[in-house]
């Protein structure tokens, strides 16, 4: 579970970042440009969209290494033998990580019972939602099906060539359909209302057919059941849904007068509250202040000019590819692959599979091994107390189970939270052969790990010259030092403040160590 956490924790990350940039780009421009309620509806979907999708396609596969790379001399020191020149495969580093990052997996580990805890409430909460969503599609359902033409609407139909309905169900106005969408209206406004009250009310539905809400409303409905923590697609919710209703009003508003639609809200709202029903649960309205908000921007808005549908389309597809080329070009990549074995770090197998593995390992048994991995048993998952397979085979010194286990894709560079990794063993072990093995197939010779340092700090540190000449001579760093961390006394640790003997820090010394 902790390499999925990592990947959902970075992607939340992406999420909530992206669409928090949006938000302040888009907030900043309309406070700088006058840009109308219509263009800004549209931006915000925008906007919604980008938040939503943009943080997947930054998930990627790792490129390929060059696994045909030149032949690399190398000359092993070596105080009892003469020297001697080992070939090793020249290969790309696992730390050489171009423009990649996710969520640290020890954060993740150490908070893992907390997204333990969010995820069970996003489930729920989603479920909810849906649940809610569902009860919701039922009841309009059967509002549609209750409804019935009116003759006292007749006659702004047939003005206005529209379909219009009646309920007695209906609280406030609204189109039903997706498909085939159409306006139904309170039985108590027909009865209220003159024809002349209603036409604002009607050309406001309709304006919100003619833009296709129903078919976004929908999207927006599904995306936020499983977005419904995330701040930011709640945000952009309520400025779609402001904009959105802005826009109508201002579509309604030019085919009538300005006065006349302002007047219209006041008294769809008068007739909410004479009937003891709350203007929040209009679907005119959201809050009260933005009855106010509306009336004076239909007011104020006399001669604003209504994009074409063009112009709308190519602001939007341009805030969309500006948004896609900069986070490509500006945003790391979140590999699967990386994430997966930085999360194993601080994964176990269950206690079973551990078990069969671990005596596999030490029985030799090779295709008891290729049985367990066919049954979906990851060999680079360490098992409780003893590291990965590989790991096992380095601490018993036995060189061939460790070719085998690389020969069925064991990762050289895989590390087990309080058991090191293959070559850091290989190390602590003082099996030269064993960790020219692991180099050879691309194992990290400066690679870090939390709380066990690294292979050239582990040899000094037990007074292994020859092993300590090794990893030198083949690029380890004689001045790389690592802090211990908080639970290890928060120490500094090099090779040569770490060196046991005066001949390793004499060796140490004259490779460039310094304290």
């Amino acid at each position: 579970m902790i390499a999925e956490f990592t990947v959902f924790a970075t992607l939340a990350f992406h999420h909530l970042l992206i669409g928090g940039i949006l938000l302040a780009i888009l907030n900043i421009t309309f406070l700088i440009v006058k840009i109308s309620p219509e263009m800004r509806s549209w931006l915000w979907i925008t906007a919604f969209l980008m938040a939503t999708v943009i943080p997947l396609t930054l998930v990627e596969e790792p490129s390929h290494r060059n696994a045909s790379a030149t032949p690399l001399k190398i000359t092993k020191v070596s105080a009892n033998t003469s020297p001697e020149t080992i070939v090793i495969k020249q290969t790309a580093k696992p730390n050489e990580k171009l423009n990649q990052w996710h969520a640290p997996a020890e954060f993740v580990f150490k908070i893992s019972w907390l997204l333990r805890l969010f995820l069970l409430v996003w489930i729920v909460g989603s479920l909810w939602r849906a649940i809610n969503l569902y009860k919701a599609h039922r009841q309009t359902k059967r509002i549609a099906e209750s409804c019935r033409e009116s003759k006292a609407l007749t006659a702004l139909a047939n003005q206005y060539q529209l379909t219009l309905s009646e309920s007695d169900q209906l609280t406030t106005p609204s189109v039903v359909g997706v498909l085939s969408p159409k306006i139904m209206i309170p039985a108590s406004f027909v009865e209220n209302f003159s024809l002349e009250q209603l036409a604002p009310i009607v050309l406001h539905e309709q304006a919100h057919i003619e833009r296709k809400d129903t078919w976004f409303s929908l999207l927006q409905e599904f995306i936020a059941v499983v977005f419904w923590w995330s701040p930011v697609i709640r945000i952009l919710n309520k400025q779609i849904h402001i904009d959105r209703e802005l826009a109508c009003d201002l579509r309604a508003a030019k085919q009538l007068s300005n006065k006349q639609y302002a007047q219209s809200l006041v008294d769809c709202a008068r007739i909410m509250v004479t009937q003891n029903r709350s203007v929040l649960a209009m679907g005119l309205f959201s809050q009260k202040k933005e009855l106010t908000h509306r009336i004076e921007q239909v007011l104020k808005n006399k001669k604003i000019m209504q994009p074409s549908l063009l112009a709308i389309v190519g602001v939007c597809f341009s805030l969309s590819i500006a948004t896609i080329s900069a986070t490509q070009q500006f945003s790391p990549k979140v590999s699967l692959v990386e994430a997966k074995s930085d999360a194993r770090h601080y994964s176990i197998l269950p206690s079973r599979d551990g078990k069969r593995l671990i005596e596999a390992v030490m029985q030799n048994n090779i295709e008891e091994i290729s049985r367990l991995q066919s049954e979906g048993v990851d060999i680079d998952t360490p098992a409780i107390g003893d590291g990965t397979a590989l790991i096992i085979a380095v601490k018993r010194k036995n060189q061939t189970m460790v070719k085998a286990l690389i020969e069925l894709g064991a990762n050289v560079n895989q590390s087990s939270r309080g058991d090191a990794n293959p070559l850091i063993t290989a190390a602590m072990v003082n099996d030269i052969e064993i960790a020219q093995l692991l180099l050879q197939q691309g194992a990290d010779v400066n690679g870090i790990v939390p709380y066990d340092e690294t292979p050239l700090i582990n040899a000094t540190r037990r007074g292994f010259l020859e092993m300590t000449q090794f990893l030198v001579a083949n690029g380890a760093d004689v001045n790389l030092a690592v802090n211990t961390g908080v639970l290890d006394g928060s120490k500094i640790r090099s090779p040569l403040n770490m060196a046991r003997t005066a001949e390793v820090r004499e060796f140490l010394i004259e490779q460039g160590a310094i304290e």
